[in-house]
């Protein structure tokens, strides 16, 4: 049992482990390629495929007369918005992060909050957080796009109205708000952001106190939407729903292809309308866009922090999370502030540590006996497991009770795991000389190195409690396996393993010292 219980964790935890640090870093082509390479299959009109084709065509055609297309830029704090006179959408949208600057529009034919792209928009007013544009293409009616934007970078107001101009009731055209396809990142992230981008959604479902947030992955209808939007490992685009949108609006999602790789785009489709003389109808969007900050989020409101992906223990990597960001509140630094957690938990830890080398001790002293009952009993396997029970009871030991830490420490490694992987608090966090971002690799790998050669020190004082020969090579091995495979993961997470190894070390070499056990007399 021991056996096929250690082998269990040693092999869920390479097979987790080879998940996140291979599969999700395969290379992918440029993102950044024309949108010439966009291909969708057949729509109807109001579909995002029709949409799609749209922008495609728009590339060609803005190339052709660049000149008649003005830009706008309004920058609030890290992030400086281009807004097109085409269309009056936001075409552009650079944020500058703690590590490099991050284009959130993957190129020309995407766009955030796009709708009107057939029309000329000329700016009729200028202020620090607020624009407003107008177009009169269509003679019969005035659109309007004033953007009003939070000066904090918080939820910011997109407040579209269509006006008839003339004296007899007309309808206005249907037409649809637009995002995507895609969603830019920082230049480390790149190769797999493809993999990592989605359409979502989160909605308050019933008898739940928080908002569910689902992967939008065909079209679909939903009501009563907290957001809606398109996010990747550090970036959010989403509308806040209200009464007017979230309630009677559909979402239609589409997967066109750009450089061979499926990418989310999502629209809203708003129907034709008949407006009476001189009559306005307005729809207000609220909308953020900006990074996955849970703190930030969390203070926004509208269950936007549930679009931070805090993995299957998720309760105990936000707790990691408020842990972390307590102790750098107090030291100013991320990496410190993960040592100060490493050594709490050793502490928390030391007594089932405790118990777990005395378990480990036992069975070492117990396996003359043990070899002796399977001599015995080798042609009677009930037998043999009956007497080694027996042996066990009759001596006070657990044979799983050298586990427990090695269980204890799963669900707390895949939690800090996610923490450092999805936490923007921690991108671009530095620790100490060459560690300049705890989030990525180490770029020398010295943590890591150091790692395994102090698991392979501990190894070799660990009391071996002897067993199959399969079970002991894979023990054996540990210690460089891991370490490959910590070569790649985030340095806070490397430095995390190294402070528990170093610490775990520390421990036996002191339990080695004041515990000895002795077998009762027989």
């Amino acid at each position: 049992m021991q056996k096929n219980l250690v082998l269990a964790i040693v092999l869920s935890s390479i097979v987790y482990i080879f998940w996140f640090s291979v599969m999700e870093k395969r290379p992918v082509n440029n993102q950044t390629q024309n949108t010439e390479q966009i291909t969708a299959s057949k729509s109807s009109v109001t579909s995002p495929v029709a949409q799609t084709k749209a922008v495609k065509i728009e590339k060609f055609e803005n190339q052709k007369i660049n000149i008649l297309e003005n830009i706008e830029k309004i920058k609030i704090k890290n992030s400086e918005y281009s807004i097109s006179s085409k269309g009056a959408q936001i075409t552009g949208l650079t944020y500058e992060g703690p590590v490099s600057p991050a284009e959130l529009i993957i190129d020309r034919g995407s766009t955030l909050l796009g709708s009107f792209e057939n029309y000329d928009f000329k700016l009729v007013s200028k202020k620090p957080y607020a624009l407003k544009f107008e177009s009169t293409a269509n003679k019969s009616f005035l659109i309007k796009k004033n953007y009003e934007f939070n000066k904090d970078a918080g939820i910011n107001t997109l407040e579209i109205s269509v006006s008839n101009l003339t004296s007899q009731s007309q309808m206005f055209e249907e037409w649809q708000l637009k995002m995507g396809p895609g969603l830019g990142t920082v230049k480390n992230e790149e190769k797999e952001n493809t993999k990592l981008w989605k359409a979502k959604y989160a909605v308050l479902e019933k008898n739940r106190k928080h908002p569910t947030v689902h992967e939008i992955e065909e079209n679909t209808s939903i009501n009563d939407w907290k957001w809606v939007g398109i996010d990747n490992r550090y970036f959010i685009a989403a509308l806040i729903g209200n009464d007017n949108l979230s309630a009677n609006t559909s979402i239609l999602y589409d997967n066109p292809k750009i450089n061979d790789k499926k990418t989310p785009f999502i629209s809203m489709p708003f129907g034709s309308i008949a407006l009476s003389p001189n009559e306005t109808k307005t729809w207000k969007i609220d909308f953020y866009i900006g990074p996955k900050d849970y703190e930030k989020l969390q203070a926004l409101g509208h269950g936007l922090d549930r679009s931070v992906d805090f993995g299957f223990f998720s309760p105990l990597a936000k707790l990691a999370n408020s842990s972390l960001l307590y102790f750098f509140n107090i030291t100013g630094n991320y990496g410190f502030a993960i040592v100060i957690l490493s050594i709490i938990l050793q502490i928390l830890m030391f007594p089932l540590s405790w118990k777990s080398y005395k378990a480990m001790n036992m069975m070492k002293k117990l396996q003359p006996e043990l070899q002796l009952l399977q001599k015995k009993y080798k042609s009677d396997p009930k037998r043999l497991n009956t007497e080694v029970m027996q042996m066990y009871k009759k001596h006070g030991t657990n044979p799983l009770g050298g586990c427990l830490p090695m269980l204890l420490q799963i669900p707390i490694f895949f939690a800090l795991f996610t923490a450092l992987r999805n936490s923007w608090s921690l991108h671009g966090a530095d620790f100490i000389f060459w560690i300049t971002d705890l989030s990525s690799k180490d770029p020398f790998y010295v943590l890591p190195i150091t790692m395994g050669l102090i698991m392979l020190i501990q190894q070799h004082v660990t009391p071996q409690a002897g067993g199959d020969s399969g079970q002991m090579a894979v023990m054996k091995w540990m210690p460089v396996i891991f370490t490959f495979m910590f070569l790649t993961f985030p340095a806070g997470l490397v430095l995390y393993w190294l402070i528990n190894s170093v610490s775990s070390f520390a421990q036996q070499l002191y339990l080695q010292k004041y515990s000895e056990v002795r077998l009762p007399e027989q």
